[in-house]
């Protein structure tokens, strides 16, 4: 894992349990750019027979977060905007990736993409992140 400065690392290890349960793998935050990825599991597979949709949201907001904290700066989730664009299924390796396209004294604006195992887009979408204090 590539990651630039402490709060980046910080938000990665307090974020560990999350982290697990989801069964996320952090491959980079650096330079306001997160890239994360996991194996869909049975269990996070619908009555339809596809990943949930709380899998690809939750990848691209953690992404936001850490390509957040790459940059040394501390933001919480105001809105998120998701379009899935295709399903998939158990065993396949998703990815999603976070890049800052915009950034205030208040909020900073990320793009974010989910694709899989063959780099076919499953969903995209922009997240909005209020900047805070550091704890």
């Amino acid at each position: 894992m590539n990651t630039q400065t402490s709060l980046a690392q910080e938000l990665i290890q307090g974020d560990a349990n999350i982290r697990c349960n989801f069964g996320i793998e952090v491959l980079s935050a650096h330079q306001g750019v997160c890239e994360l990825e996991l194996v869909v599991t049975h269990d996070w597979v619908n009555g339809a027979g596809f990943t949930h949709g709380s899998v690809a949201y939750a990848m691209m907001d953690s992404a936001c977060a850490y390509a957040c904290g790459s940059l040394d700066v501390l933001g919480l989730t105001t809105s998120g905007n998701v379009t899935y664009v295709r399903g998939t299924t158990a065993g396949v390796r998703i990815k999603a990736k976070a890049k800052v396209v915009s950034q205030s004294r208040r909020v900073m604006t990320f793009t974010t993409q989910l694709v899989d195992d063959k780099e076919q887009l499953l969903a995209h979408g922009s997240f909005v992140f209020q900047l805070v204090e550091k704890r």
